[in-house]
């Protein structure tokens, strides 16, 4: 029994970790799923393609009769099912980018969502652009800059039009409730990687 004691705590420690599976929780969905907004019936999105439920893409341009035929109109819990399919793919792309980095729920559900809204390529280098500086959320992570990362989301609460950055409110209330989310996952790690990072800062836990 003592021999397998130690295997017993190292199984329950690995249950405590977040899956990195693919198996996206209801939570990470439910909180994308509070920023993307429901529509039960096909529908143009702001770019003109076909969609249904919460953001879920049909196919590029708009929507025709035999979208409403063969998708009818879904239930708010049929939407949530087909969101967390579709997060499935956003969080396999996240952990590609942070393997090896110790993350909790808190911080993967921010950042799945970060990266479901903007594409996951934005964890990556992201050059400047006006005033808001160069990025690598990714890398930040990698080199235990947790701060850092939080920090960097913030800056992608805008659209750049004809050359001036323009930020807008629902992006704003995006980056800091993801901010927050993630600011929390980092106050539980316990671990030294926050305190020596050089760009933490008081006011960041705010959001």
């Amino acid at each position: 029994m003592r021999r397998l004691l130690p295997l017993l705590i190292a199984g329950i420690a690995l249950l405590s970790l977040p899956s990195q599976s693919g198996a996206v929780t209801m939570a990470t969905t439910k909180f994308v799923a509070g920023f993307e907004g429901f529509v039960s019936c096909p529908y143009a999105d702001p770019a003109g393609h076909a969609t249904i439920g919460y953001g879920h893409l049909l196919h590029y341009g708009p929507p025709t009769k035999a979208d409403k035929r063969k998708w009818g109109c879904l239930t708010q819990a049929q939407a949530l099912k087909l969101l967390r399919k579709d997060l499935r793919e956003t969080e396999a792309e996240v952990f590609a980018r942070i393997r090896g980095v110790r993350v909790n729920a808190p911080m993967v559900t921010a950042l799945t969502s970060f990266a479901f809204n903007l594409g996951a390529g934005y964890l990556d280098f992201v050059p400047k652009r006006g005033t808001r500086p160069a990025t690598n959320i990714a890398r930040a992570l990698r080199n235990g800059k947790y701060w850092r990362a939080a920090k960097q989301m913030l800056y992608f609460d805008g659209v750049i039009v004809g050359g001036k950055r323009y930020e807008l409110a629902g992006l704003q209330i995006r980056r800091r409730k993801e901010h927050q989310l993630m600011a929390r996952g980092i106050r539980t790690l316990k671990t030294g990687s926050a305190n020596t990072d050089g760009n933490t800062s008081g006011g960041l836990g705010a959001g």
